[in-house]
């Protein structure tokens, strides 16, 4: 039996898109030979929460709860949402106020800063209060937040583990960041990885983010997200066949307009020009914060009458929501400096086994995402760099969609559950347990 420890800062019943993969790799890796103890971070009260995401497993791992120090509570904690919020707008009126934008986005990194060094220090003492006198096998750490490899880093360096396994979800540094800010969470990645025995990124095409010449090659390994066949026992696949209306639903981040539908919008604006698709047949649903971004994309084609919006909505009901609907989007980002971008979304949305409409923006073909959908035969995938041969293909799956719909009030999924299998938890728990 492998006796690990596993330090995450973001975890169920915290209701965000790091927290899910977290919980579930935990969930999955307790049916191995493992005793686990579990650090993680403790949700406060502004945070969204969803209890059902905790597993039944959890009454047989050892867990600690992590809270901020009551000082950062009592001071930069209230700042939290004044600082995001006028963060946000002000990064969409930079143009008009830069310096206002610059001052903004500068609050906000050393924020985020101050709150991750917080949280480590509360986790670290924690480690020495509670495990001093303990020894694991391996310590595990997982990204979102640099403040579970700080904890992590301190574990290994006290020699409380054998090794220390660093798993990122995603990279630190974004294109989107600024100069300072990306060669900031380059080097702070670049730091883990030198620290730690191995290394996990989500997607092959992210290796090449994780390639240092001091860091050897055989410490990466290709660890991805999935989905846990155990979710929602009565799976999203039924279809309301009453209406007759079309119904494709996108659920989640747009970042600001960076993903970009506006193609959907455009195929469906031209089959209605052509008189094959009737307005009051078809609906483009949304379930998330940023409903203006994708009315903007549907006003591009005077489709803002087809939108319906449900909010910022917990993962229970996006599931069920997607019982009723008949199509799922899902839209990512493949270019030269951004590629091997594998959102967790689209293995959930595998799990409920409906079409997936995939949209691919940037310049560089072939998307390790785009590779998943046609593997599994999951539905179909526009890619911009390939945009002269995609887009046709798209507009008639769609209005081939859209002809089942009315003919028989479904829409076939043709998903190829085999393919499926290798994305389950189940199985990507056991890579996991291999190597720690």
């Amino acid at each position: 039996m492998k006796k690990v420890l596993v330090i995450m800062s973001t975890f169920a019943p915290l209701n965000s898109c790091g927290s899910i993969p977290n919980t579930k790799l935990v969930k999955y890796l307790a049916r191995e030979d493992t005793e686990l103890t579990l650090i993680a971070y403790t949700a406060l009260p502004h945070d969204p929460q969803d209890e059902t995401l905790l597993p039944k497993e959890m009454e047989r791992i050892r867990s600690f709860r992590v809270r901020h120090s009551p000082l950062f509570l009592k001071t930069l904690s209230r700042s939290r949402q004044a600082i995001t919020d006028s963060g946000v707008k002000q990064k969409m009126k930079a143009d008009q106020r830069p310096l206002q934008a610059w001052i903004v986005s500068h609050l906000k990194r050393a924020y985020i800063s101050a709150r991750s060094r917080d949280w480590a220090q509360s986790a670290i003492r924690i480690i020495r209060r509670e495990l001093k006198n303990e020894h694991f096998d391996a310590v595990y750490s997982s990204y979102p937040s640099y403040e579970a490899h700080l904890a992590a880093r301190y574990a290994r360096k006290k020699h409380l583990a054998d090794k220390w396994i660093a798993d990122f979800r995603d990279p630190m540094g974004y294109v989107g960041f600024d100069k300072y800010g990306y060669k900031r969470a380059i080097r702070r990645q670049h730091r883990v990885e030198r620290w730690a025995d191995r290394i996990t990124v989500v997607s092959e095409g992210a290796l090449d983010k994780f390639r240092f010449p001091d860091v050897p090659e055989e410490k990466l390994s290709y660890i991805p997200n999935g989905y846990d066949p155990e979710d929602f026992t009565v799976c999203a696949k039924k279809q309301n066949e009453s209406d007759r209306v079309l119904r494709l639903f996108y659920a989640g981040m747009l970042y600001e307009g960076r993903r970009d539908l506006r193609v959907v919008f455009r195929a469906i604006s031209e089959l209605i020009e052509e008189g094959r698709v009737a307005p009051e047949r078809i609906s483009v649903e949304y379930a998330g914060n940023e409903w203006t971004v994708l009315c903007d994309f549907a006003e591009t084609y005077g489709l803002r009458g087809i939108c319906k919006e449900y909010g910022y909505v917990p993962r229970h009901r996006v599931m069920e929501i997607m019982e009723q609907i008949d199509v799922t989007l899902v839209c990512s980002v493949n270019t030269a400096e951004d590629h091997g971008v594998v959102t967790g979304k689209v293995f959930e949305l595998l799990l409920v086994e409906k079409p997936i409409v995939t949209i691919i923006n940037g310049d560089l073909p072939n998307s390790e995402l785009a590779g998943i959908i046609r593997e599994c035969n999951a539905g179909v995938v526009f890619e911009e760099a390939t945009q002269e041969r995609d887009y046709p293909a798209l507009k008639q799956w769609l209005l081939r969609a859209y002809e089942s719909k009315q003919k028989t009030g479904t829409v076939p999924s043709e998903l190829d559950r085999a393919k499926r299998e290798q994305y389950s938890y189940a199985q990507i728990a056991g890579k996991l347990f291999s190597i720690l």
